[in-house]
C-alpha cells in the first residue's frame, strides 16, 4: 500500500457528485457547462476520465476547481479546503503540463506499482501485436484528434503523454504492417501532442515533437503522411517565435514531400507559407501563395474540405481565415473583414480558439489601417471576455501579438497598445 493520503478534497468531491446521482460524465458536462463550454463526446469522455483521478486524489483540478464550486454550489474553499491543492500538487501539474515528465507525472502512487505488472504482461504477448492492435490505436489517434484545440490543452496533456508511452511500448515489439500502422498513428499523436505544447504556449517543446512526428511519418513510406506533419507543424510554428524565412523553408518543405498533389499536408504548406509571407510584409507574394491555396483546396478530396472537428481536415473556414490574415497584414481593410464575417459564420461559437484568432485578426487590420486606439481596444474588450484558460492559449495570444506588431513604430507605445500587451502578459502564467 502507498504511504501517501489521500486528500480530503477528493472524497468530498465524490461525495458532491454522487449525492445528485451524477455519473462521472455527467459531472463533466456540468463542469462544461460552467466554464461556457459546449463539448463534444469526446472531450466530455477525456474530462469523465480525468474526474476519476480526481475522486481518487491523483491530480488536483486547478483547472477545474472554480467551475467545481459553481456546479456543486458552493466555495472553492468549503470544497477544497483553504490551501486547495498543494504547491507540491501545483508543481506537479505544471511539470506535467510541460511533458518533463512523461507517465511518471501522470498517474499516482498506486498507479506506479501496477505498472511493472502491466509492462510483464506487454511483454508476455509482444509477439501477438497484430491489425487489431493497430485498428484500436488508429481510433485512439481519431479520436485526439478531435479532442485536440477543443478540450482544454491542460486536461489532455497527461492523457495523450500516457497513450504515447503505451505506444511506443508496442511499436518496440511490433512486426509487419502492424509495426507500421503503430508507427503512422505514433507520427499523428506526436504531432497532436506538439499541437497541444503549442496551445499550452510551450512552443520549444513542441519542437522537438514536431521532429519526431516527422522522423515517424518518414518511416512509413506515405508521402502524404509526412506532408501532413510537415504542412501542420510549419502552420504551428507561426505560434512558436520561428523566424518567418524558416516558416516559409519548412512551409515549401511540406509541399515538396507532399508531391504538390491536394491533400491536408500540401494545403497547410500553402497556408502556413502565405501567412509567414504575410508577416514578413511581402504582400505581393503573399497574395500569390493565397492564390496557389485557393487552387490547391479546390483539389482536396471532399472528405478533407468537409471535416470541421478534426486537427487533420481542411474546410473553407480555415481559407477564410488565411485570407483574413493576409489582408489584415496589408492593410486592406474590406477585403480583411470579409474573410473575417465569413470565418466568424462557419466557425462554430464552441470553436473559441479560432473565433479569437479571427477577432484578434479585425483588431489588427484597424492598427494597420491606422486607427490604433480602436483596434487595440477592440482586442482587449475580447480578451477580456474571455474565461483565463482561454485567455492565455497559445494561439489565441499569437494572433494578438501579430496584430499588435502591425502598429507604427510611432503608434507602438500609445496607452491602448500598452493596455493590450500588459492584459496578455498578465494571463501568460498558467
Amino acid at each position: 500500500m502507498t504511504d501517501d493520503p489521500i486528500p480530503p478534497w477528493a472524497p468530498r468531491l465524490a461525495a458532491a457528485r454522487e449525492a445528485r446521482g451524477w455519473s462521472k460524465p455527467a459531472t463533466a458536462r456540468a463542469l462544461f457547462r460552467a466554464a461556457g463550454l459546449e463539448p463534444s463526446k469526446q472531450q466530455v469522455t477525456s474530462l469523465a476520465r480525468q474526474i476519476r483521478k480526481y475522486e481518487r486524489g491523483e491530480h488536483y483540478p486547478r483547472e477545474w476547481a472554480a467551475h467545481y464550486a459553481t456546479v456543486f454550489e458552493t466555495t472553492e474553499e468549503e470544497l477544497f479546503g483553504r490551501s486547495g491543492g498543494s504547491d507540491d500538487n501545483e508543481d506537479v501539474d505544471r511539470r506535467t503540463l510541460l511533458g518533463l515528465m512523461a507517465t511518471a507525472t501522470t498517474v499516482s502512487s498506486l498507479a506506479r506499482d501496477a505498472e511493472p505488472l502491466r509492462d510483464a504482461f506487454e511483454a508476455a504477448v509482444a509477439a501477438d501485436i497484430s491489425d487489431r492492435d493497430a485498428d484500436a490505436w488508429e481510433r485512439v489517434a481519431h479520436d485526439y484528434a478531435r479532442e485536440v484545440g477543443w478540450s482544454p490543452a491542460a486536461v489532455v496533456q497527461p492523457e495523450l503523454t500516457a497513450d504515447f508511452a503505451e505506444l511506443t511500448r508496442l511499436v518496440l515489439s511490433g512486426r509487419g504492417t502492424a509495426r507500421t500502422r503503430l508507427i503512422h498513428v505514433a507520427a499523428q499523436l506526436a504531432a497532436l501532442m506538439a499541437i497541444n505544447l503549442t496551445n499550452l504556449g510551450e512552443g520549444r517543446a513542441a519542437r522537438r515533437w514536431w521532429r519526431t512526428a516527422c522522423r515517424a511519418a518518414d518511416q512509413t513510406g506515405d508521402h502524404t503522411a509526412a506532408a501532413l506533419v510537415r504542412g501542420r507543424a510549419a502552420v504551428f510554428s507561426l505560434y512558436a517565435q520561428t523566424p518567418r524565412l524558416s516558416v516559409v523553408e519548412a512551409a515549401e518543405e511540406a509541399i515538396e514531400v507532399g508531391r504538390g498533389v491536394p491533400c491536408a499536408g500540401v494545403v497547410s504548406g500553402h497556408a502556413a507559407k502565405a501567412q509567414a509571407l504575410a508577416e514578413l510584409g511581402r504582400h505581393d507574394e503573399a497574395t500569390e501563395t493565397l492564390d496557389d491555396l485557393r487552387s490547391v483546396f479546390e483539389g482536396l478530396p471532399e472528405a478533407v474540405q468537409t471535416e470541421r472537428g478534426s486537427q487533420w481536415g481542411w474546410s473553407n473556414g480555415r481559407l477564410h481565415y488565411v485570407t483574413s490574415l493576409v489582408h489584415t497584414c496589408a492593410g486592406n481593410m474590406g477585403p480583411a473583414m470579409v474573410a473575417q464575417d465569413a470565418a466568424l459564420a462557419v466557425y462554430p461559437d464552441q470553436n473559441w480558439q479560432a473565433r479569437g484568432q479571427i477577432e484578434m485578426h479585425r483588431a489588427g487590420v484597424l492598427i494597420r489601417a491606422g486607427d490604433v486606439d480602436e483596434g487595440a481596444r477592440h482586442m482587449t474588450r475580447v480578451l477580456e471576455s474571455l474565461p483565463a484558460e482561454q485567455r492565455c492559449d497559445g494561439l489565441v495570444k499569437g494572433s494578438a501579438l501579430t496584430s499588435l506588431r502591425l502598429a507604427a513604430p510611432a503608434q507602438a507605445g500609445r496607452p491602448s497598445i500598452r493596455q493590450a500587451r500588459d492584459l496578455l502578459t498578465s494571463t501568460g502564467d498558467r
